[in-house]
């Protein structure tokens, strides 16, 4: 028999491509922030069996242990999705909701594996659509969040991996949907095992040389339990003399004038009025703060002032979305997540325990605020 060298070429680059994913699956080993972690081992585990699955040699040999290929590789592309989203997402707590995708495009591709041919094709061009909206989410997503990402690594890492596997995803939906309606074999492709042998032994680079920085630390305690981190966190004695005269000059700029109320502010403005650097100032907030995103870094200035006005016995009268709007929130919905992530209550509860109460001390107390700090003109 006479084997095709293209094949052999193809089946090789396509298990060292396999191997990368696994050697990935095993590096993202959930030991550190275990929910992110794990998303992110199970989707390059099903990245390797897709790897496989779509080498149909190989499958044929199988017999019906091609399942334990092709089943994963199914939920490939949501898996992957939900390790990016993950990744991207900050919020302390993960939402099961998000798991819906995963579910859905697993239901429709075993419904399909159990239907007539031109059922069949139906439903595999419903999946083929599912994937390709997931990762144009994964786009839209990176795209919001990548200018407020203070950790450089990830910025100029992690992202564009991202991109590429969601630019592959796309393409492999793209290729699969036009074979299904042209009843076009499935043709062994050189350049795609090349391409995944490229996005393994990237993603193996970059997360096996990852520092622990890339992930939020380890999963938070219950919300109740976690003390609100302090908006302006004093500059530490160790930070060089300019350093703290910048991050003294940021804060005065919150404090006094309130920028954090400004829609859509971005770090670049606020890097043009201390008239520095964009990068310096992203390194101050990461580095010597604390901060993992600037949207973080704003949001607990609009909830400090919030919560100050929830404990103001003369705005008791105040409707909420008032005091959220005033305090920078676009709108009450992510005011009340932002503010039930922060404190586990919610907004009106807040509210309800500090009734009676003058404002300043107790929320200084319990945030960890100096009065300074705490004191809000013209409020």
């Amino acid at each position: 028999m006479v084997v095709d060298g293209a094949l052999l070429v193809e089946a090789a680059l396509r298990g060292v491509g396999a191997g990368g994913f696994l050697a990935c699956a095993l590096i993202l080993a959930p030991w550190e922030r275990p929910l992110t972690r794990l998303f992110g081992s199970l989707a390059f585990a099903c990245k390797a069996a897709h790897t496989l699955a779509q080498f149909q040699p190989l499958m044929a040999l199988m017999g019906a242990w091609y399942l334990a290929f092709d089943l994963p590789s199914i939920v490939a592309a949501p898996l992957s999705w939900l390790f990016f989203i993950e990744f991207l997402d900050d919020a302390p707590r993960f939402r099961a909701v998000k798991l819906v995708p995963v579910a859905v495009v697993l239901s429709v591709g075993l419904a399909a594996k159990a239907s007539p041919p031109d059922a069949a094709r139906v439903l595999w061009l419903a999946n083929n659509f599912i994937n390709v909206g997931l990762m144009a989410h994964v786009f839209v997503a990176v795209f919001r969040t990548w200018r407020n990402d203070l950790v450089e690594r990830r910025r100029l890492t992690v992202v564009p991996l991202f991109l590429i596997s969601a630019a592959y995803t796309v393409s492999v939906a793209f290729v699969q949907s036009v074979e299904l309606f042209t009843f076009a074999a499935r043709q062994p492709s050189v350049l795609a095992a090349a391409v995944l042998v490229f996005f393994s032994l990237l993603s193996v680079a970059i997360f096996g040389s990852a520092r622990s920085g890339l992930f939020r630390a380890a999963e938070p305690q219950a919300e109740a339990e976690v003390a609100p981190k302090p908006a302006t966190t004093p500059p530490a004695p160790a930070l060089a003399p300019a350093d703290a005269a910048v991050l003294a000059r940021l804060e005065e700029l919150m404090r006094t004038e309130r920028l954090y109320r400004m829609e859509n502010l971005k770090i670049s403005t606020l890097a043009l009025r201390l008239r520095m650097p964009e990068y310096k100032l992203r390194k101050l907030l990461n580095g010597d703060l604390g901060y993992r995103n600037f949207s973080a870094y704003i949001s607990e200035w609009r909830l400090a002032e919030a919560k100050q006005a929830l404990r103001d016995p003369t705005q008791a009268q105040v409707p909420i979305s008032t005091i959220a709007i005033d305090s920078g929130f676009q709108s009450l919905a992510p005011f009340n997540r932002a503010f039930k992530a922060a404190t586990g209550m919610t907004p009106t509860e807040y509210r309800g325990q500090g009734a009676g109460r003058a404002p300043a001390a107790p929320e200084c107390a319990s945030a960890g605020f100096t009065p300074a700090l705490q004191s809000f003109p013209g409020g």
